[in-house]
């Protein structure tokens, strides 16, 4: 039971919090996004070895997430959010501080393996919301997610053509903020608490739950085209900056105007073009759409030599991603009962959390012993894989629509 009863209707103000909260741990993380590749390989990392880096803080996190939200259920979210902010702060500073790269991996390991500070957000989200309203709460979270993930590279970008460590300890300033409106502001919002805590790997990478999923066909094909889209974005998206740098000489400013290009697209396209064109085609003519579009985004930079060009490659990348993970989601709910729901997606973020921590690793390899232009290649190949799964692979992936993409 909540301490408080969720308003029905009404706009709950300690949602205010949680989402400025969001925007700013969103805001530091995304201050660090364009830089930390740079950082590493001005410690004289290779591409290969920069993305073993990258890929620390996914392996902490698919470990952390699922500890961390029981652990909020145990002692209260309040407290885990503190905690968790905390360990983002320490990550942040001897991002900082790093002059040698234990303590570059250091940092990325506190950050990933305690920080989990969304997890319980959403939770405080879930707690202080009406079921009805939860999807449009979700919905808001979401957008401030995106607007956070405008202005972060153009900080980072900018301050890090004084110094590298300048960003990082911006970063930790904004995670500063966000204790104090936590300590000030946010009031516990768990009432009755488990008194036990129980962890157990199946909670980390649920086996019972994905054998059991993988026996019904349609859930299973929409699982591995969901797998395949996440695998093909992330091995792009891990190692952009990598592709940029080898492939267009590109600095942690130019980097930082790419990722906010890319925040005002998603935020622009998700508002106004992304509902109609479901209303109008339906879901998958439309997933279709996004598909293709972000197939022809890796064509296009697989030829691309101008760094002014890449920006009209990220125009469908854009909105590619935006239109698929939505609808690819939601595909993914449509096909289980109400109670199955919170498993399937649990099972969906394990498969995307494996995904995470091996695209970073791979990515680094391609760019460091292959030519660059292998890298959007082989997400094109991805890509192209889905259309094929879907239409000669799967078995009635989608019970509501007839029509294939």
């Amino acid at each position: 039971m909540n301490t408080i009863k969720p308003i029905n209707r009404s706009f709950d103000k300690r949602l205010l919090i949680i989402f400025l909260i969001i925007f700013t741990e969103t805001l530091g993380f995304s201050i660090v996004l364009p830089v930390l590749p740079f950082l590493a390989l001005s410690l004289g990392l290779n591409m290969f070895q920069v993305g073993l880096v990258m890929s620390v803080f996914s392996f902490c996190q698919l470990f952390a997430s699922p500890i961390t939200g029981k652990l909020s259920d145990r002692f209260g979210r309040k407290p885990l959010l503190l905690f968790s902010q905390t360990s983002t702060l320490v990550g942040f500073l001897l991002l900082g501080l790093a002059n040698n790269v234990w303590l570059l991996v250091l940092a990325r390991f506190v950050d990933g393996l305690l920080g989990s500070n969304m997890t319980v957000s959403q939770a405080y989200i879930s707690d202080t919301t009406d079921p009805r309203d939860r999807t449009r709460i979700y919905g808001y979270s979401s957008a401030v997610f995106g607007a956070a993930l405008i202005f972060g590279p153009l900080i980072g970008g900018t301050f890090s053509a004084i110094n590298y460590s300048i960003p990082m300890f911006f970063a930790v300033g904004i995670s500063l903020l966000s204790i104090i409106l936590v300590v000030l502001f946010l009031p516990e919002s768990l009432g009755e608490r488990e008194k036990h805590v129980k962890i157990k790997f199946e909670d980390i990478i649920p086996f019972n739950d994905i054998s059991k999923f993988f026996k019904n066909s349609k859930i299973r094909g929409i699982l591995v085209i969901f797998f395949t889209y996440t695998f093909g974005f992330m091995l792009f998206i891990s190692s952009f900056a990598l592709l940029a740098k080898s492939q267009l000489q590109v600095t942690p400013l130019v980097l930082g105007f790419y990722l906010a290009w890319v925040g005002i697209l998603r935020v622009v396209l998700q508002s106004f073009l992304i509902s109609p064109l479901q209303k109008k085609f339906g879901e998958n003519k439309t997933l279709g759409m996004g598909i293709f579009a972000m197939l022809i985004s890796m064509i296009m930079l697989i030829f691309t030599t101008n760094f002014l060009f890449v920006y009209i490659p990220l125009i469908f990348l854009a909105f590619g991603t935006g239109v698929s993970r939505p609808i690819l989601t939601s595909k993914l709910t449509k096909n289980v009962k109400k109670e199955e729901t919170g498993s399937l997606l649990g099972v969906n973020n394990s498969l995307s959390s494996i995904a995470q921590i091996i695209t970073p690793i791979l990515g680094g390899a391609i760019i460091q012993y292959l030519p660059s232009q292998i890298l959007p290649a082989s997400s094109a190949i991805f890509f192209l894989l889905i259309f094929l799964l879907w239409k000669w692979g799967l078995t009635n992936p989608v019970q509501e629509e007839k029509n294939i993409i």
